[in-house]
């Protein structure tokens, strides 16, 4: 079998250079969009030639492109995300952890949720497969995936917000509401997080769905199963304690790949809902070319879904010796 430390140094160096590349692409991005940050920033026509020179001497935007790119690179990896140009004189850190609990909140409790039932129904697709249910929820599964959750989020808000007024238009607290205790603040805030949620949900349950149908229905064939049903033991017991356990392996991977798909979609999410977490940052940070907090919000993405996919590799790699080879 291959060396446990040999497959995780390729690992390491294989996310050291993803990191290095996300790097670059990060920094080229907000620079290659139309358009200065002074000039969404300074709209006043009093200011002259000389105080905008001032500003971009400031913001270190007067430098030529490869001194920003150094700077950028040495001040990142110091820990050091630069200043924002809307929030000035806040850092960029300080701005990101204000927003960062309310995104962390919204997307664990969907991520969590759509993962957990997208296992369950495939698993009874995969145990009733070729049937009505089991085409039923295949059907389902491309139907919600092939949404743009920004649509989806919309439709949501329009039946249940503006027709029926179930739930709050946006935001996540109540304009101007005082809360007499802990529970009545927690009771606010899952009221507004309820849609947003179910918009998350829906637009991510399909592929642990999917998967988890097709490895159930492979592992089926496979003689152990034969055995659990030769031995009396009921549907759920067969599927959920015997065919499920081998495709966990798998099924882990695929959710640590699929944590992109949820980060991707909180931008659209937390904007449509006006959910106030690093999503809605990004937008906003992306209409002003806050090229700091761009920055410092996708550094911030990126970092946590490597290192997912990074910690997962590596419990693959414990559990399976056979990955190792690879």
């Amino acid at each position: 079998m291959g060396s446990l430390k040999g497959y995780i140094a390729k690992k390491a160096a294989f996310l050291l250079l993803t990191f290095f590349i996300v790097l670059t692409i990060n920094f080229a991005l907000p620079r290659l969009m139309p358009g200065s940050p002074v000039d969404y920033f300074l709209k006043d026509p009093s200011i002259t030639p000389e105080e905008r020179e001032r500003l971009m001497a400031r913001f270190g935007l007067d430098k030529d492109i490869l001194t920003q790119y150094y700077l950028y690179l040495i001040n990142t990896l110091r820990g050091d995300l630069g200043v924002s140009f809307r929030y000035y004189p806040k850092p960029v850190s300080e701005v990101l952890m204000s927003r960062l609990p309310w995104t962390l909140y919204l997307l664990g409790i969907s991520y969590t949720v759509s993962t957990i039932l997208g296992m369950i129904l495939g698993s009874i697709a995969g145990w009733r497969r070729g049937s009505k249910i089991d085409i039923g929820l295949s059907w389902l599964a491309f139907l919600t995936r092939s949404m743009p959750i920004f649509w989806l989020g919309m439709m949501l808000l329009y039946i249940f917000s503006a027709e029926l007024r179930v739930f709050p238009l946006s935001g996540a607290l109540t304009p101007g509401a005082e809360y007499p205790s802990v529970l009545s603040y927690i009771s606010d805030v899952a009221w507004h997080s309820a849609l947003p949620m179910i918009a998350i949900i829906i637009f991510l349950v399909g592929p642990p769905l999917l998967l988890t149908r097709n490895l159930i229905a492979d592992s089926l064939t496979e003689a152990y199963i034969d055995v659990a049903k030769a031995k009396g033991l009921g549907w759920r017991a067969v599927v959920f304690k015997h065919a499920l356990r081998p495709v966990s392996l798998p099924l882990s991977t695929y959710t640590a790949i699929l944590l992109g798909y949820v980060v991707g979609g909180a931008v659209f999410t937390e904007t449509v809902f006006s959910w106030p977490g690093v999503g809605r940052l990004i937008y906003e940070a992306i209409m002003r070319r806050d090229y700091p907090l761009i920055q410092g919000s996708f550094y911030l993405i990126a970092v946590s879904v490597l290192l997912a996919n990074f910690i997962v590799d590596l419990l693959y790699a414990v559990i399976d010796p056979r990955v190792r080879l690879r």
